[in-house]
């Protein structure tokens, strides 16, 4: 069996997920396949049906006319053969040789079924000047983490900015085909889309995983794309929604990934009062930031009596400061965002790749840290 299943969603035939592909198969010994899932009535680009023609590592997963986001990734894990599977979207670059890590874990820890690395968040339409430094971490060991620390992370808001710290889930990340299988075997929703799929994958990974494991050294780099507020598709009496923003969208997606189990959401405390302060404080514009403002107060007013609403002051700020140190700080090696003159996530990957240690020296010594509590 293939040993990785890389899956990339092309939702329109806008998005051109040929350099990703290109770059994939110039490693030509690692062990995975390519699974591109699109909707039935989007066309990819002739190079790149040419290029499945003749690539046997490529599979062209049609799903059906219009399917949603959320039904598209599920479609392209269905289609999936890998022992392990991730996904990243076109824009997107991952490290070919995740297959040697994965292969890795299987032997130095069979019991951890969820992987997941530190991934850069690179914007392609940022300016120079107007952008904080790339943090590169020090630190490139594979350790286990604590699982009830995620779960506090993730679901009671922890130490989150205006969305949880959660790397674990099926985008930049892997699942062992054993756990695919079992969340596949979960009802697949019906009465509820979400436009962040992440998130939902994330709480069903982190809820079913038997072991998580992570890599300090970055695995990938994500093309930045601005949360866009969408109003839910099927309304549910919860005030929170990603009509609202990022935070609210979260805490939809845990609201009905619970209710699907049968539990109660339980995530309204003040670590999630301080996310939604800060996703309105993300907002540069004060148009904006009142509206946003205003929209996540009048649901906390509406949610469990409204107990929660006097906590929730956030503050307009226009201007952000931005973080342009250089050089090694904290454990991390602070770099410039447009080093070599980087534009996008696959051209700043290929510099900065050049200055982390090689996935075959993390996975070919004895530097695997078990039992390990801290994220």
């Amino acid at each position: 069996m293939t040993k990785l299943s890389i899956c990339i969603p092309v939702e329109t035939a806008a998005q051109d997920a040929l350099p990703l592909v290109t770059l994939l198969l110039e490693n030509k010994s690692a062990d995975f396949e390519i699974v591109i899932a699109k909707p039935a009535d989007v066309a990819l680009s002739g190079a790149l049906l040419d290029l499945a023609a003749s690539a046997a590592k490529i599979v062209i997963a049609d799903a059906e006319a219009g399917t949603t986001r959320q039904r598209l990734w599920r479609h392209a894990t269905v289609a999936a053969k890998g022992d392990w599977v991730t996904l990243v979207n076109p824009g997107d670059v991952i490290e070919s040789d995740l297959a040697t890590m994965v292969a890795f874990l299987e032997t130095t820890s069979p019991g951890v079924d969820a992987l997941a690395w530190n991934a850069f968040q690179i914007d392609r339409h940022a300016e120079p000047g107007k952008v904080s430094s790339v943090a590169i971490p020090a630190n490139y060991h594979i350790e286990k983490l604590d699982k009830t620390i995620m779960l506090k992370s993730f679901f009671y808001w922890e130490n989150s900015l205006n969305s949880p710290k959660m790397p674990f889930g099926l985008y930049h990340a892997a699942i062992r085909r054993s756990l695919l299988d079992a969340l596949l075997q979960l009802p697949e929703p019906q009465d509820w889309s979400t436009p962040v799929p992440q998130y939902e994958w994330a709480a069903k990974v982190l809820l079913f995983a038997n072991e998580l494991a992570f890599c300090g050294r970055p695995m990938s780099a994500i093309n930045v794309v601005p949360f866009v507020a969408q109003e839910p598709l099927y309304p549910w009496n919860f005030p929170f929604h990603s009509g609202i923003g990022i935070a609210g969208a979260v805490a939809e997606v845990q609201f009905h990934v619970l209710r699907e189990l049968g539990t109660p959401w339980s995530g309204g405390n003040e670590a999630f009062v301080r996310a939604l302060m800060i996703d309105c404080m993300m907002e540069t514009g004060r148009e904006a930031y009142k509206s946003k403002g205003n929209a996540y107060f009048a649901a906390l007013k509406e949610f469990e009596g409204g107990h929660l609403a006097p906590l929730f002051r956030p503050e307009f700020h226009e201007v952000r400061q931005k973080d342009q140190r250089r050089g090694l700080h904290d454990g991390a090696l602070l770099i410039d965002r447009f080093i070599a003159g980087a534009r996008d996530a696959r051209e700043f990957y290929a510099t900065v790749k050049l200055m982390m240690a090689p996935v075959g020296l993390i996975c070919g010594g004895d530097l695997y840290r078990k039992d390990t509590k801290a994220a």
